[in-house]
């Protein structure tokens, strides 16, 4: 009886240690496919504003590439605004109200006939 509930302990423990190191549902992976370099990726929740704003990539993002983005646990809620920044252009791309817990990866197109970007989310 002492091993049986020895195990359960241990199983219980093993249990709780993988949801506390689970990555959060709001993590996403960003694919540059837009043919353009992008310097600026920023996240923000909608209650902040559209003037807060936090570059989320080290260095450039350029076309083809991909950047892992991970919430910290003091951010709250699935809902996000993104914010992007072209390298070369002085334009800016924003997506309001983006619901990041439905999906993992988000690639990042431009049409240049309509000269729109847009993501698939995947």
């Amino acid at each position: 009886m002492k091993y049986f509930l020895s195990g359960l302990v241990a199983i219980g423990l093993s249990i709780a240690a993988t949801a506390s190191f689970a990555a959060d549902a709001r993590n996403v992976t960003v694919v540059n496919e837009t043919g353009y370099a992008i310097k600026f990726l920023g996240f923000n929740a909608p209650d902040d504003g559209l003037d807060e704003w936090e570059n989320e990539l080290d260095k450039v993002l350029q076309n083809q590439a991909s950047t892992y983005v991970e919430f910290d646990e003091d951010d709250e809620g699935c809902v996000w605004n993104i914010r992007v920044d072209w390298q070369n252009y002085d334009e800016a791309v924003l997506w309001k109200n983006v619901n990041l817990c439905k999906f993992t990866a988000l690639r990042l197109r431009y049409d240049s006939g309509t000269k729109t970007t847009s993501f698939v989310a995947e």
